[in-house]
């Protein structure tokens, strides 16, 4: 008798923990509606509302090559809904190995949604990135400078060897 009941509360207890994991992780096709649509804005409460595993799916889609840019684009800006260190170290380390266009994204993202939390990151990310050979990452390791740590940003106006750029980031 002890071992039958014994047994279904340990089954009772497995069905309830693999439902609650399923859950905490929302199918992909679900956090990929969210970021579709012809006038997309960021609606970080959406994502939130999907629950904590949402950052990850969200990872796991900026990281697939074989969606289109945009898609990648909009799971990197979504990112910024879930501001947590794996979050940022996350956007850090995909700045920094990823192509220009992408760099540039991660940068903007680190920087818009970190830069008051974690700031750290993205003076770190910004300042690896602000002698990358393409001027437009550049440009957003710049910004992203100018908006957390001045003194790094002097050195890097100082630096820049680009004139439009020293330019557009003493606006």
């Amino acid at each position: 008798m002890k071992n039958n009941k014994l047994m279904k509360v340990g089954m009772t207890t497995l069905i309830l923990l693999w439902a609650t994991t399923s859950w905490a992780v929302p199918p992909h096709s679900q956090v990929l509606g969210l970021l579709e649509g012809r006038h997309w804005q960021l609606d970080p409460g959406a994502f939130r509302r999907l629950g904590a595993g949402t950052a990850q799916v969200l990872q796991e889609l900026a990281d697939n090559d074989s969606l289109t840019n945009y898609l990648r684009f909009r799971a990197l800006e979504a990112l910024t809904a879930f501001p947590k260190d794996q979050t940022a170290a996350f956007l850090e380390a995909f700045s920094q190995r990823t192509a220009p266009h992408f760099a540039r994204r991660g940068v903007e993202a680190l920087s818009r949604g970190f830069g008051q939390t974690h700031p750290r990151h993205v003076q770190r990310t910004a300042e690896a990135l602000s002698r990358h050979p393409n001027p437009q990452v550049r440009l957003s390791a710049g910004r992203a400078l100018k908006g957390t740590a001045p003194e790094q940003f002097q050195r890097f106006l100082r630096s820049e060897p680009e004139g439009w750029i020293r330019e557009a980031l003493s606006r």
